[in-house]
């Protein structure tokens, strides 16, 4: 199961992994299938694929890179919940490699992985993203392996937050986990799915489908806090319902190369979706966002707002479509890119982008800006004996704060600030 892709491909490996798990036949097929599809396409051109124009990886090898490691040594619950940080959480699981080694459910919602609920995620699975979307996705599917499903009951309204880890501690593997959210009418749950890995050569293509019942409220926040020599290549959907709300913060703090991308299909009437975004970048990492806000049904609305702070030879780039369709009436619309250079060697790239194709919205506007740290600002906090570094390091800080004080859980908000004030203090 752990032999590198290169002494096997993709399909004999794909089905020794699905054997080995004991997928049932429509896993297996659909594991077959994707295999099929990603021995048949190339990977995304930055000539031709304007999502990707920034970043080209042609010629990524992927012949050396093993899926389905096992788990590390095993560690108890106390110290995987003290390792990991997991004290208050609703709901808990803990993976390792792909490995479920902790799961604890809560009133209202539970959590398991893919291999303890086959039967209830099979009507969802790979419908949102589906294999063919590109050679990565369907990479994806060929290798999934520590799916997790979480499930709020209708009616639902959980205290607290779901919370899932995914580490990955071995180098030369690729990691496929999945991640399905499917909530139940008038529900309301917040998960906060946190990813780290070892600082050796890994591959990660992580699956984010979102399904939110009708008036239900589902909050998604995921932590990048990847190795040095990790690259990730994501792909995040979510089907919005009538009346449901859809909110997801992404930030990232680790990782060698971080492509995302994120689309949210506002087809219910009245629904809804914010996507926001927090990157602090350092030596040569590069951070990709991809998002697609497309109003189907009327009565819809959406907010973006990433923000990016980027020091020594780091780089952002974000790529944003707005799309009001023909039956999209009374849209209203907003998308804001902020980025903030830190050194003379930083960049960034932005390009947010409006499709309208009805006269009958509220509002559908865009906006971006790309510079350094205001100097007069700095000028007026030095002239009050605060030094240049830590004079730069509070403004920062109050820049991210714009998208920190839209989480309206305090504990959440105050374990974010620790994370991005830790990055910023090692520069």
């Amino acid at each position: 199961m752990t032999s590198a892709l290169e002494q096997t491909g993709f399909a004999a490996a794909s089905a020794a992994l699905g054997q080995v798990l004991g997928d049932t036949p429509w896993l297996a097929a659909l594991r077959a299938d994707a295999a099929a599809t990603a021995d048949r396409l190339a990977m995304p051109d930055p000539h031709r694929e304007r999502p990707w124009k920034y970043l080209d990886i042609t010629g990524l090898d992927l012949s050396g890179y093993r899926p389905g490691l096992a788990a590390p040594s095993k560690q108890s619950a106390t110290a995987l919940r003290e390792r990991f940080g997991l004290s208050g959480a609703a709901a808990t699981l803990v993976q390792l490699n792909s490995e479920t080694v902790l799961a604890e459910q809560s009133e209202g919602v539970t959590i398991r992985d893919f291999a303890d609920a086959r039967s209830v995620v099979q009507p969802y699975l790979g419908k949102q993203v589906a294999p063919g979307r590109s050679k990565l996705t369907a990479l994806h599917y060929a290798f999934l392996r520590g799916g997790v499903i979480v499930e709020a009951a209708p009616n639902a309204e959980v205290a607290g937050h779901v919370r899932i880890v995914r580490s990955y501690e071995d180098g030369g593997q690729l990691a496929a986990p999945h991640t399905l959210i499917v909530t139940g009418a008038n529900s309301r749950v917040s998960i906060v799915e946190d990813f780290r890995s070892s600082d050796e050569d890994i591959l990660v293509l992580p699956v984010v489908e979102v399904v939110p019942g009708p008036g239900s409220e589902v909050r998604y926040t995921v932590l990048h806090r990847w190795g040095a020599n990790t690259r990730v290549f994501s792909e995040q959907r979510m089907l919005g319902d009538r009346d449901s709300a859809f909110v997801g913060l992404s930030v990232v703090t680790g990782g060698r190369v971080v492509k995302v991308h994120q689309t949210s299909s506002l087809e219910g009437r009245g629904s809804s979706s914010e996507l926001y975004g927090l990157c602090v970048g350092n030596d040569h990492q590069h951070v990709d966002f991809y998002t697609l806000q497309d109003h189907v049904g009327p009565d819809t609305r959406s907010d973006l707002l990433f923000k990016s702070a980027l020091t020594e030879e780091s780089r952002s780039v974000y790529y944003g479509l707005t799309r009001v369709g023909l039956g999209a009436r009374n849209a209203d619309a907003n998308q804001e890119n902020r980025n903030l250079l830190l050194s003379k060697t930083a960049k960034a790239d932005s390009d947010p982008v409006l499709e309208i194709l009805t006269n009958n919205i509220i509002r559908c506007s865009h906006g971006a800006t790309v510079g350094p740290v205001d100097e007069e600002q700095l000028f007026y906090l030095q002239a009050r004996g605060i030094p240049r570094f830590e004079a730069e390091a509070l403004l920062v800080s109050g820049y991210l704060a714009q998208v920190l004080d839209r989480v309206p859980d305090e504990t959440l908000r105050d374990e974010l600030t620790a994370i991005l004030e830790a990055r910023l203090g090692d520069r």
